[in-house]
């Protein structure tokens, strides 16, 4: 492998990240390989390890540097991690093991954060009804029809309340696993090289 077919895999590696993070570290790896000279190139990939363990590296510490601005940032950052995990260099039993119990985490947030947007879902699809209830019975009572607008606005409000406790803890959660996930990478990688 040359500097171009280095630089090119590692660009590849790179492509979920944004394009200016993405830039930016192809741009320090060409640098990287000016500075050591066109005689050096072979003993510089191999002292910088594969273009995948790299982006391995710089996708996770993106990952857990950048707090997810939404749920599906924070949910794609998760898998960032987790497929970092597998490009990393260390034993395939320890790999599938982390793996299962990172999926099963993942899963458990997921279940968590799905039943909040089903409760939220519920109770507004609920107010929505009870409000066109009240208007149903306006000639038969209009004190029942106070009584269903009042419950069917309240019953709304608090389903637009657990609808944004939904993203609230979702962008929230997504951030904290990817956090954890990269934790628990730094350690493998600390406990590898000592």
């Amino acid at each position: 492998m040359n500097r171009n077919a280095f630089l090119k895999e590692l660009r590849r590696e790179l492509d979920v990240l944004p394009f200016e993070e993405r830039e930016n570290a192809v741009t320090y790896y060409e640098e990287y390989f000016d500075e050591a000279g066109p005689a050096q190139e072979q003993e510089t990939i191999a002292g910088l390890g594969t273009p995948a363990e790299i982006a391995a590296e710089l996708k996770v510490g993106y990952a857990v540097n950048q707090p997810p601005k939404t749920p599906r940032e924070g949910a794609v950052k998760v898998w960032m991690i987790i497929l970092a995990i597998f490009a990393a260099p260390f034993a395939l039993p320890l790999a599938i093991a982390l793996a299962a119990i990172i999926f099963s985490l993942f899963i458990v947030i997921i279940s968590v954060i799905f039943s909040i947007g089903v409760t939220a879902f519920a109770l507004i699809l609920s107010g929505i009804v009870i409000i066109i209830a009240g208007f149903a019975v306006i000639a038969a009572s209009p004190a029942t029809t106070l009584f269903f607008l009042g419950s069917g606005a309240a019953i709304l409000g608090i389903g637009a309340l657990f609808g944004y406790c939904t993203y609230i803890v979702a962008t929230k959660l997504m951030g904290a696993f990817a956090r954890l996930l990269g934790r628990i990478l730094d350690k493998v990688k600390a406990r590898k090289s000592s």
